[in-house]
């Protein structure tokens, strides 16, 4: 009994002064490419002794006896990582930074211009794979980028990929995206249509989101901000997954993914493919898009390698062009959609768009002692189109409703019944012709281009980062009958054309073209030399970039002989400077300052749909600078900015690429306006548990229009009817919230549960204002002011096994209060509610999902 209780004794003292000898070894893993955390790396002490997996932040804590360990970390796609560990007293929080284990990703970062935390001055925010691969759900791609503290993204009319994303109130023409770091936003009118990267989000390795000048050397449009995308890059082991997920409406979609592994040969090859279908959230915004993504790397030897990179998605979807009235909006809800009507017993709907538009790069990497060569060759080639309608003696089809939809039967028995005739310019009068047909705006286009990047070390202090692009590019627009609805044919009077009839045929049926047959000609060259030096705590940097456009318009309606335009050129510049200053391990600060020259885009050269040029068309500057502050420690991190950008000479033209809904609707040319944006940005991360990573954002923004200007008003045939003075001085800059503020936290739960929750609200919204509505001195009321309103998501998921696999369930509830607000929209001409037309938020919808590794 006695060596009963002496055994039992003396394991509980030696028990109780083991755990004073154990330590608390915490820390985080990164990716050494792009500084983001890795979720679910696998960390191991003395050969699987003791370990355990980073949480969702790259976060790790595990309890280990003072001595010697051998600490290994490893991650799909990585090398793996080991150490000695000499555990006493205590230990400090340690920062594990893996090295991507197949050629691509590191040296992408390197091409695309990616700025790096605490060393470039800029303010950014990194979107961590996790977030992407646990949130993407049933959201447009933009949308994942929502919690970015000044960024405003949301969903358009409601059609999948119909989208809008704005930076410190700078909207998407005025923001540069970089895939891989290659410029894809169009060089005509800097938009990015996101229904054309359908497939983006399954291949986004991560985004980086620089608001202001950024660091980029090629965007030469990023004045608020610059849009970073890295896709996957191949795989360094063998396997796949496959993913099928589905919203409460009906949407489905199937993800297919497959890697070979890196090969005896060197070579890797990564495959994903997906299908999505469904009726859509939006009346007759039904989807039918494919995405496919492809790259290969190939390790030459130690010091080169090659890699390949296509993705491309082709895709057909509907869409809602025109904003509600309150009116419509209580009588039917936040669904309805006054674009279509039923039409044979299917949807024919005057907002639906297809296309497809591939991708692809092949970049090549030379290393050797003192840098880098990264040289990217590109080609992109896009065709599809979107559906329209035009109208002759009959008014436009968009005025026949019923049941508040478009009434296609009554346009076909007009069409049928029509007895009218019509003289045509031989003199000829003809009858049986269609007053209304449906056509379809058929846009292609092709660009190619190459970009090389020199990255040349002086010495461990001084760099030198200096390369060339260029790109081509040509595209087509036309408009082509597709549909006579009940007539024999259509007359075209060539209204469009400044050379009128001149003999040419005005009997057109299907497949002819009409109105609109044009080519734009942009080709771009730019050198850029960018100088950074690192003395100690102090990182210093110098850029510049020169530009130089050629824009060329080639018009076969408006011209019968000489149907291109002159040749116009116009340069541009950049300069750019800015300084990090770590004060300590814990604490930074930076400035930066930067000044633009950018030259028009090819819209705003050609402004009258002709040749014409126009009269000393101008290149917009900007003029930014921007102070921030940076803390971080193993639990907080904090980032803090303040900026102002002053911007001159800008052009702006109001409805775009949509079809007028009456004949006393005008499209408005301005060019010249001024605008203030400066504010206040803040971003904050803390893990008091290390299951627990809660997360706060701040943006506080006073952007407004700062001249009044001239406008030159265009018909819905493109036609110049007027011009007027347009009264902005003192305006609001609308379409984007003054005001943001978010909460945003993630959990990890016992038996592998995780638990995601955003909250986002957004006050002090305008809407955009019509130019050709503020043409009267004595009215400088301010755009009608969207209510405040607010938003939560919240996204839970579990790991499991199944069958010897390893599978994820997840479920994604997007506005889980099911608040109905206004959006966007455009003021009327009473700057209130009653003049209002816009786009109310989705209500509640619920997104479900299970992948399986394999």
């Amino acid at each position: 009994m006695l060596t009963k209780f002496l055994f039992t004794a003396t394991f509980i003292v030696f028990s109780h002064l083991l755990s004073f000898s154990q330590v608390t070894f915490k820390g985080v893993v990164l990716d050494k490419s792009t500084g983001y955390p890795l979720p679910g790396v696998n960390v191991v002490v003395d050969s699987l002794a003791k370990g355990t997996i980073t949480d969702a932040s790259g976060h790790f804590a595990l309890d280990l006896s003072a001595g010697r360990h051998l600490l290994t970390a490893s991650y799909m796609g990585y090398e793996t990582y080991s150490t000695i560990l000499e555990i006493k007293g205590s230990h400090p929080y340690t920062r594990i930074e893996l090295v991507p284990s197949v050629t691509g990703l590191d040296e992408v970062t390197i091409l695309s211009n990616y700025a790096r935390e605490r060393e470039t001055p800029v303010a950014m925010t990194n979107i961590r794979p996790a977030v992407i691969e646990q949130q993407m759900g049933n959201q447009d791609y933009p949308e994942l980028m929502k919690m970015v503290p000044g960024v405003y993204a949301t969903k358009l009319g409601g059609g999948t990929g119909d989208a809008r994303i704005s930076i410190r109130g700078f909207q998407q023409e005025n923001i540069a995206l970089l895939l891989n770091g290659v410029p894809v936003s169009s060089v005509e009118n800097g938009l990015v249509y996101w229904s054309n990267w359908a497939g983006l989000g399954d291949a986004t390795q991560t985004i980086q989101v620089q608001r202001g000048l950024g660091a980029s050397r090629v965007a030469l449009n990023s004045v608020g901000g610059t849009i970073n995308i890295i896709t996957k890059s191949t795989e360094a082991a063998k396997g796949g997954s496959i993913k099928f997920s589905m919203s409460d409406y009906g949407n489905h979609k199937t993800t297919l993914s497959l890697s070979t592994g890196k090969l005896d040969n060197g070579l890797a090859v990564t495959f994903l493919g997906s299908h999505t279908e469904g009726p859509g959230y939006v009346d007759a915004t039904g989807v039918n898009a494919w995405a496919w993504f492809l790259t290969l790397s190939k390790q030459i030897n130690d010091r080169q390698s090659i890699v390949f990179t296509g993705l491309g998605a082709p895709e057909r979807h509907g869409q809602r062009n025109f904003g509600l009235t309150k009116e419509q909006y209580d009588l039917y809800g936040n669904k309805y959609n006054p674009d279509w009507g039923m039409f044979n017993g299917e949807i024919a709907s005057l907002g639906v768009n297809f296309y497809h538009k591939p991708q692809l790069s092949l970049n090549h990497y030379l290393t050797f002692e003192k840098g880098l060569l990264a040289t990217s060759a590109y080609l992109s080639f896009g065709q599809g189109g979107g559906n329209f309608s035009e109208a002759f003696m009959s008014q436009p089809a968009f005025a026949f409703r019923r049941n508040n939809q478009i009434d296609w039967d009554a346009i076909y028995q007009q069409n049928v019944d029509n007895a009218d005739s019509a003289q045509l310019a031989d003199g000829k009068y003809v009858s049986g012709f269609s007053k209304i047909v449906q056509t379809k705006y058929l846009a292609d286009h092709v660009w190619y281009g190459g970009l090389t990047n020199l990255n040349y070390s002086f010495n461990d202090n001084f760099k030198m980062i200096t390369g060339i692009h260029f790109r081509y590019f040509k595209s087509n627009l036309r408009e082509e009958i597709s549909h006579l609805l009940g007539g024999n044919y259509w007359i075209d009077n060539y209204y469009w054309s400044m050379a009128g009839v001149a003999g040419r045929e005005q009997i057109k049926g299907v497949g002819d073209i009409i109105n609109v047959d044009n080519d734009s000609r942009v080709d771009i060259g730019s050198y850029f030399l960018q100088l950074e030096y690192v003395i100690g705590r102090v990182s210093l940097f110098a850029a510049s970039t020169l530009s130089h456009h050629w824009y060329r318009r080639t018009d076969r309606i408006n011209y019968i002989e000489n149907t291109e335009s002159d040749l116009v050129t116009k340069g541009g510049f950049d300069v750019k400077a800015g300084a990090n200053y770590n004060i300590n391990d814990h604490h930074n600060i930076y400035f930066n300052t930067g000044y633009y020259s950018k030259a028009p885009y090819f819209k705003f050269v050609f402004a009258n749909f002709s040749n014409a040029v126009v009269e000393n068309p101008v290149n917009e500057k900007i003029t930014a600078g921007e102070f921030g502050y940076g803390f971080r420690n193993n639990l907080t991190e904090i980032s803090f900015n303040l900026y102002y950008t002053l911007w001159q000479d800008k052009s702006l033209l109001s409805r775009e690429n949509i079809q007028l809904q009456n004949n006393q609707q005008t499209r408005a040319l301005i060019r010249g306006l001024d605008a203030v944006h400066k504010g206040m940005e803040l971003d904050m991360s803390t893990s008091p548990l290390h299951n627990l990573n809660l997360g706060f954002i701040a943006s506080l923004g006073d952007w407004k229009w700062s001249n009044d200007v001239n406008a030159e008003l265009y018909n819905n045939d493109q036609v110049l009817i007027d011009s007027t003075k347009v009264f902005s001085k003192g305006l609001w800059v609308g379409d984007a919230p003054q005001v943001q503020l978010g909460f945003y936290g993630d959990l990890k739960l016992p038996g592998n549960f995780t638990i995601n929750a955003n909250w986002l609200y957004y006050d002090r919204i305008y809407a955009n204002f019509d130019p050709a509505g503020r043409n009267n001195p004595d009215d400088r009321v301010q755009p009608y002011r969207i209510p405040a309103y607010h938003t939560i998501d919240l996204h839970a998921f579990h790991d499991f096994m199944i069958g010897g696999l390893k599978a994820t369930a997840g479920i994604n509830a997007y506005n889980i209060l099911n608040e109905e607000s206004i959006m966007r929209g455009e003021d009327g001409t009473t700057h209130d509610i009653e003049s209002f037309t816009g786009f109310w938020t989705p209500g509640r919808t619920f997104n479900f999902s299970l992948k399986v590794q394999f």
